[in-house]
């Protein structure tokens, strides 16, 4: 029996900016998100960004709330693969 360890999900580097802001959450603690699909809207000054999900499974944990500030490299969210089977 394998277990699938939780993933940390960290904010990817937006063109450079230094500091970024959570915006719109696309999903919620408990629901399925897919590998690719968008997990939140990043604000920065220069750009407005999808951070999708670089992996499917379950959203364990949102690590922070809309209007947040965040650096890149910071952890966002906890994740729950699926395993295949």
């Amino acid at each position: 029996m394998s277990t699938t360890e939780t993933r940390e999900i960290l904010m990817p580097d937006l063109e450079g900016a230094e500091e970024i802001t959570v915006g719109a959450w696309s999903k919620k603690e408990g629901e399925h998100v897919a590998e690719g699909e968008t997990l939140m809207e990043a604000l920065t000054d220069k750009v407005n960004a999808e951070i999708p999900s670089p992996v499917s499974g379950r959203v364990e944990q949102l690590l922070l709330k809309e209007g947040d500030a965040v650096k890149p490299g910071q952890p966002i969210a906890r994740v729950k693969p699926e395993t295949a089977g």
